[in-house]
């Protein structure tokens, strides 16, 4: 960087400077190098319980099987698409799909640089960018998973591109309106609250507009946006329509959802926010003070539009993550394109400061502002890298979660069952249906969906034990989840389970916890031959049907 050169351009957002052709590859070149170093050596952590959700799901569509139809879950349906694409790649799955992250992630970097250089200097651009793919790779955030926000933001990106692209100063530029629109649909496709995107450019439209064409202007282009993202969903609607999962599709990915946001009172989702956001601390803390100095340097700076654009975008992607209430650490994703384009933008306005432009020279003053920037996610994310195993990997990330289990609990249900034959897991883990190749007895692979505090909670708990009954499954994994006993919760499939697995099944492997917290995957041979130390517990179970 040179400390002479302006770190905030003049421009408007709508023409960037010129950039020579050589530098633009040389950052594209530095952004892929620095997001694939971060996450090759992520590849093999294996798959949390929504991976492996869509895992399964994709692994169905392969065997003329429909999401919603003929298994539940609450996402739009782009990425079983993905995950049926990372399917195919010859690699083992895990691997696969965790590169398809990689690939999405050195995608959403590259397009945040291009984004970042209309406005910030083409170091500060490219120091966002790779800001970027550090902080997604976040294990805190639970960056390692291959989740529906890593998916969401390419598209959501190169909606906020083609939006300024859109506003040039002359003439409206309706097919990048559209264009626009469709890249929000398509990030809708992943997930539903990347639709406040759309909201948000139309805020912004009259901010970035030329005086006098700021009225009509907005109205066409909130016209010919919602066109374009119209466009995607008429295809998806038609899809599943002519699929016979239309009901089921709006079922679960709109109205199950709009029942599922409105289950947390308020003083619980702000405990759960608070909660949150002192774990994203560890890593985050030192990025919100150079967001806070980025957004004051703009106001000074007389940069309004830009001022009001990254602070908009901030509100508008914590808006996504409070949707639901549960404020999860993967939600907070959302906001990781804005964080480290504002964090970028206080580190352009620090390194000129007066404070130390007489004391330090540039390389000091950027190597400490560099590692300001880094210094927390990277001491967090380098044992990920170079220490953990796969397993102990998840252990941290996910504490108290038997992800690491649950490959050893799908070869032994592999090998304890035939290819055709059903499975019932009483829990929340769809990823073992997936390990074993097995199908599910029940359309709700996972069942937190039948244990909220819905109206029809009891009437889909009886359904679904019918649904299980007849499907006669040959062996059934039991892992109950904290989340199916909260206060007020219909417990009907619970009650029916258990009498169901006394009466049907017999065990043959057991999940067991010790006091120190280690879960291990024993027979139950085994079980009985060893002298079980004091405070050990069985958190789980597999078990094979009884007779013929």
């Amino acid at each position: 960087m040179n400390p002479d050169s302006k770190d905030i351009t003049d421009s408007d957002g709508s023409r960037p400077a010129a950039i020579p052709f050589k530098r633009i590859v040389l950052c594209v070149a530095i952004i892929i190098f620095f997001t694939t170093a971060i996450r090759l050596p992520l590849l093999n952590i294996p798959f949390e319980r929504d991976e492996g959700a869509y895992a399964y799901i994709a692994w169905r569509l392969g065997h003329n099987e429909l999401p919603y139809r003929d298994w539940v879950d609450q996402k739009p349906p782009g990425v079983y698409w993905v995950y049926r694409a990372a399917l195919s790649l010859p690699l083992e799955p895990v691997h696969a799909v965790h590169f398809m992250g990689l690939l999405f992630s050195a995608a959403s970097a590259c397009a945040l640089f291009f984004l970042t250089r209309r406005f910030l200097s083409v170091p500060l651009a490219c120091g966002a960018a790779v800001l970027f793919a550090l902080l997604s790779a976040d294990p805190w955030v639970e960056g390692t998973a291959a989740n529906t926000e890593l998916f969401m933001l390419l598209p959501l990106i190169l909606s906020q591109l083609v939006f300024l692209s859109a506003i040039p100063a002359g003439r409206l530029q309706i097919p990048l309106m559209v264009l626009c629109g469709v890249l929000i649909g398509v990030a809708v496709g992943f997930k539903q609250v990347a639709a406040v995107n759309w909201f948000f450019l139309i805020a912004m439209f009259p901010v970035f507009a030329p005086a006098g064409n700021r009225l009509r202007g907005t109205l066409v282009f909130a016209v010919s946006s919602a066109l374009g993202a119209a466009w995607v969903w008429s295809f998806l609607l038609v899809y599943f329509h002519f699929q016979h999962g239309l009901e089921d599709f709006i079922y679960n990915v709109f109205t199950h959802n709009l029942s599922y946001i409105q289950t947390e009172p308020w003083a619980k989702r702000w405990r759960l926010c608070r909660h949150t956001l002192m774990h994203l601390a560890h890593t985050q803390a030192l990025v919100w003070v150079f967001v806070t100095a980025g957004l004051v340097a703009l106001g000074v700076a007389g940069r309004r539009k830009w001022l009001f654009f990254l602070a908009g975008w901030l509100l508008t992607s914590f808006i996504g993550v409070s949707a639901s209430g549960f404020f999860f650490p993967h939600y907070f994703q959302q906001a990781l394109p804005a964080l480290s384009l504002a964090a970028m933008a206080g580190a352009g306005a620090l390194f000129s400061a007066r404070f130390w432009t007489t004391r330090l020279a540039a390389p000091a003053r950027m190597a400490l502002l560099g590692v300001g920037l880094i210094i927390l996610p990277a001491v967090v994310i380098y044992p990920f890298v170079f220490t953990y195993s796969p397993a102990e990997k998840v252990r941290k990330i996910y504490p108290g979660n038997s992800f690491a289990e649950m490959p050893e609990l799908g070869r032994q249900l592999a090998r304890l069952t035939r290819p055709t034959d059903r499975v019932y897991i009483f829990g929340a883990e769809p990823e073992v249906l997936f390990y074993a190749r097995r199908v599910s007895a029940t359309r709700y692979i996972f069942l937190i969906p039948l244990y909220g505090p819905y109206p029809d909670a009891r009437i889909r708990q009886m359904l679904t034990a019918g649904e299980i009954a007849d499907a006669n499954p040959a062996a059934a994994v039991y892992l109950p989840n904290d989340l199916f006993f909260v206060p007020g919760a219909e417990q009907y499939l619970t009650q029916w389970s258990r009498a169901y697995f006394q009466k049907k099944f017999q065990p043959k492997f057991y999940l067991t916890v010790d006091p120190s917290g280690v879960k291990r995957v024993i027979s139950c041979d085994d079980r009985k031959a060893l002298s079980n130390p004091p405070g050990q517990r069985e958190a789980g179970m597999l078990a094979v049907r009884k007779g013929p």
